[in-house]
């Protein structure tokens, strides 16, 4: 195991290299147009300037953003795995990210040796669909709706647990050195998403296809596949969480920081807090920003 820097990084024109999917960033993008185009169409339809206005100033703000996003998609930092004759080579680094330090440590090369095995891991699991605000008393929790997430991960395990370097490398990601303006230092403190999970010290998960947003092209089969060449792959595994509603506090909380720090759904996390533990939104709100400052 060992980290480089992204400018330290071997070109390697015939390893099957993986990335955030282009093809759903472009599904994603006419949807968000279409979806957008409903209220201009429907305010000119029916003679209401002021939903027609409404709809373009929406739109106005809510496509720039989704073109950027596309755009960062074609860009040489939007790569998440290659699979290389000299080893796995993994970027820990989201190709959101732009204020990263140019020097950090953010690529870990693993040595296909040191691999103890590979495979699929899903994951299941409900969240309730609202959040529990002060007029609504946490006995009311069966009534609220529930939404189903699915995750789809790479897992890793080595045949070792030196992983301590590793460790370190994705906290500094997380939270980098503030930058000089006050406007990205706070932005800062809420900590950014690294694309590797360190389950524990000899097992990663890296987040594949997912309810939350990330889509990894090629699908996961076909990665496997390439994969087998080089290590042991197992069988698909998987995790069914009970409903929401079943979770004790200790269940609740262990699904909320997963939630922060796998997918940095931190208003997915409150939600879940606050209908499972009968915190308060603001009680709950505080323990996800606790979670958030959390070393992984």
């Amino acid at each position: 195991m060992r980290l480089y820097r992204q400018t330290e990084v071997p070109e390697d024109e015939q390893g099957l290299l993986c990335r955030q999917s282009r093809l759903m960033g472009i599904v994603r993008l006419i949807i968000w147009c279409g979806v957008l185009a409903i209220a201009p169409v429907i305010g000119w339809k029916t003679g209401k300037p002021w939903v027609l206005w409404i709809g373009v100033a929406l739109a106005a703000v809510v496509i720039p953003i989704a073109v950027l996003e596309l755009a960062a998609m074609f860009r040489a930092t939007n790569w998440l795995l290659r699979i290389g004759r000299d080893g796995l080579w993994i970027n820990l680094r989201s190709y959101r990210d732009r204020n990263v330090v140019p020097d950090a440590l953010s690529v870990l090369h693993l040595d296909y040796g040191e691999i103890a095995r590979v495979g699929q891991h899903a994951e299941s699991y409900t969240t309730p669909s609202e959040i529990a605000g002060s007029a609504t008393p946490p006995g009311v929790a069966a009534t609220t709706t529930s939404t189903e997430w699915r995750d789809k991960f790479l897992e890793i395990e080595l045949i070792h647990d030196q992983t301590a370097e590793l460790k370190s490398a994705l906290n500094d990601l997380r939270f980098p050195p503030p930058p000089a303006d006050a406007a990205s230092a706070a932005a800062r403190a809420t900590g950014r998403i690294p694309t590797v999970w360190l389950v524990k010290a000899s097992l990663l998960r890296i987040v594949w296809v997912s309810s939350h947003g990330p889509v990894i092209a090629p699908r996961l089969a076909q990665m496997l596949s390439e994969l087998e060449t080089y290590v042991q792959v197992t069988l698909p595994t998987r995790r069914e969480r009970p409903n929401w509603r079943k979770l004790t506090a200790e269940e609740a909380t262990e699904l909320a920081r997963e939630l922060v720090h796998v997918h940095g759904a931190a208003v997915t996390a409150t939600a879940l807090l606050s209908r499972t533990c009968g915190l308060s939104h603001g009680e709950a709100n505080t323990q996800v920003r606790q979670l958030e400052v959390e070393a992984m």
